[in-house]
């Protein structure tokens, strides 16, 4: 049995941190952002460096030491630090917590739920949950050999190692290689949520109004969803 691997160390954070800078749910989330805001699972800070140049108080924290710490770089002034989402304790609470390609990923199924509490604990009451969730047909994941590496400094690829269909989990290994030699390999589980599990996760765990959007493309879901209170965020 394979046990949860999270993946973003050393070149992987690195290819994250210069390649993968894109942000298009920025514009996106922008109505259901209300200060003070926590990007959950923020990586190199893709999303973080952008919300705040926008004027944003927006805080961060990720699995990863090593990504913190090129989230570090890009927006020196944050408050930022390592934590898992099952294990989220964060400084303060806040009205909106942003949860972006991260859920379901290094974690079983438990700590997921886990981490859906977590989250409502954290928002202050009325706050809002962003949350997406890449919804595919799960066929299209099945055991194959390595990908095509990417193109850039940093070349990346994958391989699927194993699928769980019961747990409808995916083990993966990424490769990153440079052109001065170095290579690294690293692990990665990728579990997948579907909507008729994940809105009752959300409904058990204290949220409310529960709503589900497009996202960045066509595969992702956003699911936007209130913790009760008195408090409610106005769009900005």
């Amino acid at each position: 049995m394979h046990a949860p691997q999270t993946w973003h160390h050393g070149l992987v954070a690195d290819y994250w941190a210069t390649v993968n800078l894109d942000a298009p749910e920025v514009e996106l989330y922008r109505p259901y952002l209300q200060d003070p805001i926590l990007d959950a699972g923020c990586g190199a800070g893709r999303l973080l460096a952008p919300l705040r140049d926008l004027g944003y108080d927006v805080d961060g924290c990720d699995a990863s030491a090593d990504i913190v710490e090129r989230a570090r770089r890009r927006a020196p002034d944050a408050t930022l630090w390592v934590a898992r989402l099952h294990e989220l304790a964060p400084p303060r609470r806040y009205a909106t917590i942003v949860v972006c390609g991260v859920f379901g990923l290094g974690s079983t199924r438990e700590q997921d739920e886990q981490a859906v509490g977590r989250l409502h604990d954290a928002l202050l009451p009325g706050g809002t949950l962003v949350l997406d969730n890449e919804e595919s047909p799960w066929s299209r994941y099945r055991v194959r050999d390595w990908s095509e590496p990417s193109h850039g400094d940093i070349r990346l690829s994958s391989r699927i190692d194993a699928v769980d269909d019961v747990d409808r989990c995916v083990h993966m290994t990424l490769r990153a290689e440079t052109a001065d030699g170095r290579r690294e390999e690293h692990s990665l589980t990728m579990r997948a949520w579907t909507q008729v599990e994940l809105v009752p996760l959300l409904e058990r765990s204290g949220f409310e109004l529960v709503e589900r959007k497009p996202g960045a493309d066509e595969r992702i879901v956003v699911y936007v969803a209130s913790r009760h209170g008195d408090r409610r965020p106005r769009p900005r």
